[in-house]
């Protein structure tokens, strides 16, 4: 009986058992895309909290430096807050208070306006190893496809390749910006939303099929 009983718990599929789990993202997350994710993520039964802050790099969430176009937050209760301008909450704050399980990472696409290659490598490393001494597992979310920064995002993308060593969700493989309407970056238009709402699942879907 014990071994059936055994049998049967590691056969269950990974949503069944709730984890705990902490989104950091920028504009994308504080838009449609980063909305649906925490909807998402919560109806596979974990715990979520989510914080997003438009224009953010990983610096600014230990520098705590003020957003000016977006900020966004869901706490584990599902108390949803927001506002224009809002200071970026410090991960290792967030690291000790929440005690996730896995921290998804949903940023990159700022990184196309910093002076380096080896700026972003540095940025992105200092992040990675607060997640690792946390003790909690990493699963990163690649920039989406930009219109405007098209040319840029293959750059970004293996910067965070070669950087980040954690389980990749790559982007690029389920958006396609639109060739007219919107701003170029951001998913907030008629014919966006729809495109980050199913990028949002299909990054649930690659989260929970997971080993």
């Amino acid at each position: 009986m014990l071994k059936l009983l055994f049998l049967f718990i590691i056969s269950l599929p990974p949503s069944v058992f709730s984890s705990t789990l902490l989104v950091v993202g920028d504009s994308h997350t504080v838009g449609p895309f980063g909305r649906r994710l925490d909807e998402n993520l919560r109806k596979e039964g974990h715990k979520v909290s989510t914080f997003a802050s438009c224009g953010s790099i990983a610096g600014w969430w230990y520098t705590g430096k003020k957003t000016t176009c977006g900020y966004l937050s869901i706490d584990e209760s599902g108390k949803l807050s927001e506002a224009t301008q809002h200071t970026t909450p410090l991960i290792e704050n967030l690291l000790s208070e929440i005690r996730p399980d896995i921290v998804l990472v949903a940023f990159g696409s700022n990184y196309v306006k910093t002076p380096s290659d080896e700026f972003v490598k540095k940025d992105l490393q200092k992040l990675l190893t607060s997640i690792n001494a946390s003790g909690a597992k990493c699963f990163w979310i690649t920039p989406p496809d930009m219109r405007l920064y098209r040319k840029e995002i293959p750059r970004i993308k293996k910067l965070i390749e070669e950087t980040v060593h954690c389980a990749l969700f790559d982007s690029e493989t389920v958006t396609k910006y639109p060739e007219t309407g919107g701003d170029g970056v951001h998913y907030w238009s008629a014919k966006g939303t729809p495109i980050a709402k199913a990028w949002a699942d299909a990054v649930v879907q690659s989260l929970m099929t997971r080993p």
